[in-house]
């Protein structure tokens, strides 16, 4: 099963403008700004500056549900960043994410607030202005550092767990393995202040320009909200007295999707497959009402539907169809999607080592609802 939350906060924090809040944003940024590098409009930086961003989950959800058993202790975490822009890269780049050591106020500002927002975190300040409480800059906590190259400040963060992404003539979007970070969080060796998302020290602080890279924030007016996803094996293949089905030319049906479900519901959907062209026999019943057993390589996806965007992918590992002596099913939780949109189910079945592969794009719509 694949499990999506969003964020509860986020900001980007500046070096050029290090009292500024941009909390409501609906852009993260990670840029630097080269000393001597030629402005847009003409100038030269005399400082090198760099930008980071800062993002929180709550996790109460998570750690409730493993505690029930409804997620797994090995369930993987990566975090998904969608890059809304991307200019001046160099080929090869890293990004890297770091438990944040210290808490944080998200604040209300915008990049682009005349006069400048100060209420909330900003490369300085952990909070605002007037309370003033600087993120550490010294005499750092046990296992914990900051680092800056003009100005003082831009957070602090935990050593020990670090989580890495390499680029290389790829796609700016990030999805990043955070699942030693987010375990750390859920056993509460380290508490939840959040990840901070920066460029690595040496290409912060050398004179390589690495340009800009801008990501869809929490307060975006698109689907492209950033999440953090959750990852597990829920299947199971107990087939009791059902057959296999053998025909290669199937249809699939839903026994039990509803057009609407409210976001905080959960969901144990039921697809059925049957030969498109049965065999004619002589039967008391229908042969339409008999259930066989789809491949154990069949599995679903979900789209939205009208961006056609994947929020859920077919996953060898983690949305396989299950199956119980009643037929073919799988699980969702539906506060996986963002409310008040519709989206669709997409199912993949492979055979003979998935040399032969079929995709079902039927019409399969639903909504979720506040």
């Amino acid at each position: 099963m694949y499990y999506l939350i969003y964020p509860e906060k986020d900001t980007t924090l500046y070096e050029k403008e290090p009292t500024q809040n941009t909390g409501i944003d609906p852009i993260l940024e990670i840029t630097k700004w080269t000393k001597d590098q030629v402005s847009s409009d003409g100038w030269k930086w005399a400082n090198t500056y760099n930008s980071r961003i800062l993002m929180q989950f709550d996790l109460s959800s998570i750690s409730s549900s493993i505690t029930k058993g409804e997620i797994s202790s090995n369930a993987s975490y990566h975090l998904n960043l969608r890059a809304i822009d991307a200019t001046d890269l160099p080929v090869s780049y890293s990004l890297a994410a770091y438990p944040l050591s210290q808490s944080w106020d998200n604040g209300n500002g915008n990049t682009n607030d005349v006069p400048k927002i100060t209420n909330g975190a900003s490369w300085y300040y952990r909070d605002n202005t007037d309370t003033a409480t600087r993120w550490q800059t010294s005499s750092f906590a046990a296992d914990s550092t900051g680092s800056w190259v003009t100005n003082a400040g831009g957070g602090c963060w935990y050593t020990a767990s670090a989580a890495t992404q390499s680029f290389n003539y790829t796609s700016p979007d990030v999805r990043m393995d955070v699942t030693n970070i987010v375990k750390q969080w859920i056993s509460g060796s380290i508490p939840n202040n959040g990840l901070i998302i920066k460029r690595p020290n040496g290409d912060e602080s050398g004179s390589a320009v690495f340009g800009k890279l801008k990501f869809f924030g929490r307060d975006t007016h698109t689907i492209y909200v950033p999440r953090l996803e959750i990852a597990w094996d829920d299947s199971s293949f107990v087939t009791g007295s059902l057959s296999a089905l053998t025909d290669e030319d199937i249809v699939l049906y839903f026994k039990n999707l509803r057009p609407e479900y409210k976001e905080s519901s959960k969901a144990k959907l039921r697809i059925v497959g049957r030969s498109q062209y049965p065999t004619k026999v002589y039967s008391t019943s229908s042969v339409y009402l008999s259930v066989d057993y789809l491949p154990t390589s069949s599995y679903y996806s979900v789209k939205d539907s009208r961006t056609e965007e994947t929020i859920i992918p077919f996953d060898k590992n983690y949305t396989k169809l299950s199956c119980d002596s009643t037929g073919n099913y799988f699980n969702v939780r539906l506060n996986s999607f963002q409310p008040e949109r519709y989206y669709k189910f997409v199912f993949k079945v492979e055979r003979n080592g998935g040399n032969d592969t079929q995709i079902f794009d039927n019409g399969y719509y639903f909504k979720v609802i506040r």
